[in-house]
């Protein structure tokens, strides 16, 4: 008789995941919502070495210059002139604003130095990657 209980007994025991799947899926969504977006330029740059002191941080501007010598902000290109606008916009959007160049390795510097100077006359602090050949 008292095998017959324990044995009815373990039968009956049932684990319920429904209780721990409906807690991963509300913090599977709370993470997809609070999470970073990071625009990316729209080109794809032939990168120099990349800095740990740069890519750890998550810039809220970032500006690409091409082989070209074309800047691209936001997948667009943008013309040398209109640079300054785009960014002063952006800054009045985000006023924490900080801003990375990527620069490609076939670049002029002279642009990229043309854009950081955009940067600093805005007071948005900037971070500059360049070739070291």
């Amino acid at each position: 008789m008292a095998r017959s209980r324990a044995a009815s007994k373990a039968e009956e025991v049932e684990m319920d995941m429904t209780p721990m799947l409906d807690v991963v899926f509300i913090l599977l969504i709370f993470f997809i919502v609070t999470a970073v977006f990071v625009k990316e330029p729209g080109v794809d740059v032939n990168k120099p070495l990349w800095g740990p002191e740069v890519a750890a941080e998550k810039p809220s501007i970032m500006v690409a210059v091409a082989n070209d010598d074309q800047i691209w902000i936001n997948k667009k290109i943008v013309p040398k002139a209109a640079v300054g606008s785009i960014l002063e916009k952006m800054k009045s959007e985000n006023p924490k604003a900080e801003g990375v160049i990527q620069g490609d390795q076939l670049a002029k510097i002279g642009t990229v130095l043309d854009v950081q100077d955009i940067f600093l006359s805005l007071g948005i602090p900037v971070k500059v990657s360049i070739d070291k050949r």
